[in-house]
């Protein structure tokens, strides 16, 4: 797989502080890659550098292609209109293409409607659309995000990770968030730094799958008490056992935590399909991102 970004051993040191420790990881082409972890962890750092806005103190990476970035604060001028700020911004990198181009680029991010308006009367969803919309108006490979979806409600948080999946389509993205969910629907990668240390960085399925300790089962069934409970305890290796009558649908709810990672999900159901029980519904609950940020706190 040909790569888009290449970090090895990336260090930042300023005065009485080292924001980057030996940072390494890759991203690769035509993917969208999350970079997350708590505040003041290195991540606008690792941005800022890969943009060229700062220079590393020692380490190397390689950046293969033109890049847009988008710093948490979008540098607009609230006092120009949509249209004339994007033509600015495009004639910086000095390129003479026809109007046309800033058309497209304001279709592509939604700004059509609004591009007669003044920046600064424009909601925090849609100033982060012209954000977006600066950082890729040179058309480029790469695209940096630094936590785009910051303050915005729900809608333009929705509005925003919808026009980020889009984006895909022509570029790379590496962006940083607090927003597990939107990391979880968007990357199929994403790389954990804490303290400037990168934690883990892969493919995500593969890191929530190392994550697990042991595995969740959630059940619905007909019956369940605690002698059948007492029972299920001595039959599996079980650390919880819970359960909770569903009085709507008049069953029971049905919560089991093994221990390790052996799978016994098929005993599991067998035990629980026993006519005393009455299995109805059955599945593993999938660990999370928000899991890895709180193993990050231990």
């Amino acid at each position: 797989m040909e790569l888009a970004i290449e970090i090895e051993n990336l260090c930042k040191v300023y005065p009485g502080r080292m924001a980057l420790d030996n940072v390494s990881f890759s991203v690769k082409k035509g993917s969208i890659h999350g970079f997350l972890g708590p505040n003041g962890a290195g991540k606008s750092t690792t941005m800022k550098i890969l943009s060229g806005l700062i220079p590393e103190t020692s380490g190397k990476f390689i950046v293969n292609g033109k890049v847009g970035f988008l710093p948490e604060h979008p540098p607009v001028y609230p006092n120009m209109t949509v249209k004339d700020y994007l033509n600015f911004v495009f004639s910086i990198y000095a390129y003479t293409g026809s109007s046309n181009h800033i058309v497209e680029v304001m279709k592509k991010t939604g700004l059509t409607d609004v591009q007669n308006r003044l920046i600064g009367n424009l909601s925090k969803g849609y100033q982060q659309r012209v954000g977006i919309a600066q950082a890729i108006v040179h058309s480029p490979e790469i695209i940096i995000l630094d936590e785009p979806t910051v303050g915005l409600d729900p809608v333009a948080i929705a509005d925003i990770r919808a026009l980020i999946n889009e984006l895909k389509n022509d570029h790379t993205i590496l962006f940083s968030s607090h927003q597990l969910h939107d990391v979880e629907l968007l990357c199929s990668e994403i790389t954990l730094i804490n303290q400037g240390k990168i934690v883990v960085s892969g493919a995500i399925d593969t890191i929530l799958s190392d994550l697990k300790t042991n595995m969740s089962v959630k059940a619905r069934v007909m019956n369940f008490s605690e002698e059948a409970k007492k029972k299920l305890q001595s039959t599996f290796a079980v650390e919880t056992v819970t359960f909770e009558q569903d009085r709507e649908n008049k069953n029971t709810i049905l919560r089991i935590a093994t221990k390790g990672k052996n799978d016994i999900r098929p005993e599991l159901a067998r035990f629980l399909s026993d006519s005393s029980i009455g299995l109805l519904e059955f599945y593993e609950e999938r660990s999370d991102l928000e899991d890895l940020f709180k193993r990050i706190h231990e």
